[in-house]
């Protein structure tokens, strides 16, 4: 099965194995920002931060679901210089990663936007609220124009902060290479590491590893100029 984020209203798709087309989900809501499938179920996150959740295992074969009764973390950052990813964690704990962009001092070129803070949300396996979290434990986020994952650290100390690359993709260029936002940022020292600030790429950059461990594998990929986001399972 695939979920995607498609089209300028950033709506929500999903495709089944022998079926002839993809098939809207039950919801005619927009705004969608990511999609991931965690636990025999997808969710979705929308501008706003509310959560979604649809069923993959129902007895008439359908997908059904809707709007998960979680409302959103009280005063969440909802403006355009966000993005929101999803991130399903060995514990069942659904995270809820928020990232904060800006246009540097020393550049004002609108096309050339940096990170400079994230925000992370946790919501417990079963669990009715979102909380803030500020530390990853032995953990490592990593996010941007591919999967949102979560991973052990492969060393002691190196848990704890989150690998970031370029997706803003609607401020990029088609004729000419641009430097990309890549990182890494440390929630012990509330540090960000940049990395590549003097290469130029035509293409959002992305980051290969390991699948053997996920349950799901993202790809995202840019349509006519609509970027969209599919979830593989």
């Amino acid at each position: 099965m695939a979920a995607a984020i498609y089209g300028f209203q950033c709506r929500l798709a999903f495709y089944k194995p022998n079926d002839m087309r993809w098939v809207e989900f039950p919801t005619r809501d927009t705004e969608f920002e990511d999609v991931i499938f965690f636990g025999e179920k997808i969710y979705a996150v929308n501008r706003d931060g509310q959560l979604y959740e649809f069923d993959t295992k129902t007895k008439s074969g359908r997908l059904e679901g809707g709007i998960h009764e979680v409302r959103p973390p009280s005063r969440l950052d909802t403006s355009s210089l966000t993005i929101k990813y999803l991130i399903g964690c060995a514990n069942g704990s659904l995270l809820m990663l928020v990232r904060h962009f800006r246009i540097p001092l020393d550049r004002r070129d609108s096309e050339c936007y940096e990170t400079y803070k994230f925000d992370i949300y946790e919501l417990k396996k079963n669990g009715k609220k979102w909380s803030r979290i500020y530390n990853l434990g032995d953990y490592i986020l990593m996010i941007g124009f591919t999967s949102s994952v979560q991973i052990p650290a492969s060393y002691p100390k190196t848990g704890n902060q989150i690998f970031f690359s370029d997706n803003m993709i609607e401020t990029k260029s088609r004729d000419y290479a641009l430097a990309q936002d890549l990182g890494v940022f440390s929630l012990e020292n509330r540090r960000f590491y940049r990395l590549l600030l003097d290469v130029k790429f035509f293409v959002l950059p992305f980051g290969c590893y390991p699948n053997s461990k996920l349950s799901a594998f993202i790809l995202d990929f840019n349509i006519g100029g609509n970027s969209s986001a599919v979830d593989f399972t």
